[in-house]
């Protein structure tokens, strides 16, 4: 008999112990797997924040600070208007390379044909240096055409009604972890056409030219401090801040660290149980095999030979438990992966391919070095008892 045949044997005979062993290895792979998955997401989306959204400082209306912290990271639906105009001020600010404007729309549920509740950036494509960081359609979208958030639900090609105009969905752009990803985005001559049409009137007042955020690049070698003041000095009476994106971060990056801290303090107690439990489980199957390793050492099996018929049984449940504990990790993160995002409000991004493949190797290594350390600390205090003494009744 070889030593697979022996281990499933084993396992078929001993069906309670190979199940507790089995749901103790699952347990502590769902643990370790789902708490690394879901807080390297949440650093991913944070990373793409920090250091990717291509801008050194947003201006928004101070009134309307928190609305554009929601709509930035939360991606809650608002309506936000600039009181003054300021974008050739702060375009010839020294310092300044380049100034992109943004117009949020909240969309109106008007009839059957209209979709409601959604939030709409008008952005200029031949400015914007944001929106192309994650689709290269951003920059030749036509007026009659908008790009969909990676969670918006839309697809390539689907016609959708805002504002009473049907607009084609020319791309969807790639995850951000921001708000973005709960989007619809146009250009600036479709926008204006709905701000200046006299059917809302009410809202716009028939304007064109509407800005609800100016995005700042500084030029290279210039401090972001210096250029931060001289944006300052140019806003002074016109009801604007300037933020940089740490500013605006702040509160954000706090809950982040909290939540993960809280995620790793409960991943170490499940860990440490399920460790404990295992190395219990393994040292008490093995007393209680003794007899067998004597037997088969009186007969002339080598030790090593023992060590690999016991460890088989192990390593069959060890691989089957760490599978299924991954597997139900992803299955039930990836398919709510936008359901936990929204419910989070926090920046949250899947991680690459190979992000999640490093995760999967360093939990199936803990597992197993959980798993050798028992096995080894057993094995090695047996062996070290004659195998007359193994066969005895008590040890």
């Amino acid at each position: 008999m070889n030593n697979n045949q022996y281990a499933l044997q084993v396992i078929r005979h001993s069906k309670f112990r190979s199940a507790t062993v089995f749901l103790l290895v699952f347990v502590t792979t769902v643990c370790i797997f789902g708490t690394a998955l879901f807080t390297q997401n949440l650093r991913s989306g944070a990373d793409r924040i920090y250091g990717n959204t291509g801008t050194d400082l947003y201006i928004v209306p101070q009134e309307y600070l928190e609305n554009t912290k929601d709509l930035l990271f939360k991606g809650k639906a608002c309506t936000i208007p600039f009181k003054t105009d300021v974008y050739d001020t702060i375009a010839g600010v020294e310092g300044v390379e380049t100034v992109s404007r943004q117009l949020y729309l909240e969309t109106l549920n008007l009839g059957c044909c209209d979709a409601g509740g959604l939030q709409i950036v008008a952005y200029d494509p031949q400015t914007d240096f944001a929106i192309r960081k994650w689709t290269d359609k951003a920059q030749n979208l036509k007026a009659t055409e908008i790009l969909a958030g990676s969670a918006a639900c839309f697809s390539v090609g689907e016609s959708v009604d805002l504002f009473g105009r049907s607009f084609t969905v020319s791309g969807i752009l790639d995850e951000t972890g921001m708000g973005y990803d709960q989007s619809l985005f146009l250009t600036y001559e479709a926008a204006d056409d709905i701000t200046s049409a006299a059917e809302y009137s009410y809202m716009f007042g028939e304007k064109t030219g509407l800005v609800s955020m100016l995005l700042i690049q500084q030029k290279e070698g210039s401090e972001i401090a210096d250029v931060t003041d001289a944006v300052h000095r140019a806003l002074n009476g016109s009801g604007l801040s300037v933020y940089a994106i740490s500013d605006l971060t702040a509160g954000m990056k706090s809950n982040i660290r909290m939540l993960t801290a809280t995620v790793r303090i409960m991943n170490v107690f499940a860990l440490t149980i399920a460790a404990v439990s295992l190395f219990a489980m393994v040292t008490l199957t093995f007393h209680q095999r003794r007899k067998t390793a004597g037997s088969l050492l009186s007969v002339g099996c080598t030790k090593a030979r023992i060590l690999a018929l016991f460890a088989s049984e192990y390593l069959w449940i060890f691989a089957s438990a760490a599978v299924s504990g991954i597997l139900l990790v992803c299955i039930v993160l990836l398919p709510l992966h936008n359901v936990i995002k929204t419910a989070l409000e926090l920046p949250y991004k899947l991680i690459s391919a190979g992000d999640a493949a490093a995760i999967t190797a360093k939990t199936l290594l803990t597992d197993l070095a959980m798993l050798a350390a028992a096995l080894s600390f057993t094995f090695i205090k047996i062996m070290q008892i004659e195998p007359a003494m193994l066969t005895e009744e008590n040890l």
